[in-house]
């Protein structure tokens, strides 16, 4: 991380220098946590959610940013995710067209792409009270890889060209950004190229391992295209006020060490190297098995500035939080370490004693306690109270 500035945002600055033995905490997501501390929705039911645009919420940044006076609790809000999507409407000849329709199970939305190479068509569901996902998606065999490629090509090529999808992505951002004070820091999320292209935005992983292993040459060529796009929207992010660009990869549950090696590290280190020049910090999302990731050195490598989620078995395997902490040393700062699952269990004591492990072993490094994971639905209030309180019982709470 940098030196010491005097500009820094509050939260950043206990980042980059503040006292290491007071801990804040940060949950994944504001709007989710303000929802249980109001006790009201999370997101507008009826509507379809989209993982590429922030969602509509009954939930307004004022709720969010009483939640955090009233409680302590930091933000870190977030900007939206800006997919090769966004270029279409600055396609000749490429079209979109989305439909939605009402089912037995919430909402169903169709979405078809046709190029010049072909036609592209998927299927999302948003239940009721549950976490929206895909059913169908764009790609599903070799035979949709003509029409894919010249859709991530073509997007790549127009995003780097036409000043109106730079425009139009800054724009979004910043119209986020504006939503919040000066003193909060807000991020924008992007993705390593191959991460995005096969983590079922497009396509689901198993389709994606035949495909990168049995068309590395063209997956690999579709890797640099949105290599290119993403500096594009890296750019508008710092432009319209960024502090972060989060990324976020799946970990050794999924992906192969190989992988890491010859994809996603300098992948991240391309996209952290470019945040950087843009006076942005990196921040990477990994919540399943990271354990000998950070024995490696993959995160330094990276050049990661925040590094989460530090999930425990059964959904992680940071078993021995102390000695990976350790082990990223004082250059990274780090966030979670309390499980999802443990935040909608009816144990409250469960909470507490966790939020005091992960205190101790994190003890002298900056890490900002929290989940390890989006949460939807929203936990139960008092859960996310319960680790609040604890922290301040052991007199280490840094409030906002």
């Amino acid at each position: 991380m940098s030196g010491e500035r005097a500009d820094l945002k509050p939260l950043i600055q206990w980042m980059e220098h503040g006292d290491p033995d007071l801990v804040p905490v940060v949950m994944a997501d504001g709007l989710s946590t303000a929802a249980s501390y109001f006790g009201v929705p999370v997101r507008t039911e009826g509507k379809s959610v989209s993982f590429t645009e922030v969602a509509e919420s009954p939930v307004t940044p004022e709720m969010v940013l009483q939640c955090s006076r009233e409680t302590g609790m930091h933000l870190a809000p977030g900007l939206g995710y800006s997919t090769a999507l966004v270029a279409i409407e600055f396609m000749d000849d490429v079209e979109m067209i989305v439909r939605e329709e009402p089912c037995s199970d919430g909402l169903r939305r169709f979405t078809t792409l046709r190029t010049p190479k072909g036609e592209l068509s998927d299927v999302f569901i948003t239940p009721p009270g549950r976490p929206a996902c895909w059913e169908e998606h764009l790609v599903t065999t070799a035979e949709d890889l003509p029409a894919f490629a010249y859709f991530i090509e073509e997007a790549a090529r127009v995003s780097a060209e036409d000043n109106r999808v730079r425009e139009k992505v800054t724009a979004s951002f910043r119209a986020q950004t504006e939503k919040w004070p000066a003193e909060v820091a807000v991020c924008t999320v992007t993705a390593v190229p191959t991460f995005a292209l096969t983590c079922n935005l497009y396509m689901d992983t198993t389709a994606a391992f035949y495909l990168m292993a049995d068309h590395a040459a063209l997956m690999e060529r579709l890797f640099e295209a949105e290599e290119r796009r993403n500096a594009v929207v890296i750019a508008c992010a710092a432009e319209a006020g960024a502090d972060y660009v989060k990324g976020a990869i799946n970990g050794l549950e999924l992906y192969s060490p190989a992988i890491y090696e010859r994809y996603f590290i300098p992948q991240a280190l391309a996209i952290h190297e470019q945040a950087h020049a843009l006076g942005l910090r990196a921040w990477v999302h990994t919540c399943g098995h990271m354990h000998r990731l950070i024995q490696t050195g993959t995160y330094e490598a990276m050049d990661v500035d925040v590094l989460e989620s530090l999930s425990h078995p059964p959904l992680g395997d940071v078993d021995e939080l102390g000695e990976d902490r350790a082990k990223l040393g004082t250059s990274i700062a780090t966030r979670g370490g309390v499980n999802v699952s443990l935040f909608y269990e009816p144990d409250l004591e469960g909470v507490r004693a966790r939020t005091r492990e992960v205190a101790e072993q994190t003890h002298g490094y900056h890490h900002m306690i929290g989940d390890t994971n989006d949460s939807f639905p929203p936990y139960p209030r008092e859960n996310i109270l319960a680790a609040v309180d604890e922290l301040d019982k052991m007199g280490v709470l840094l409030r906002a």
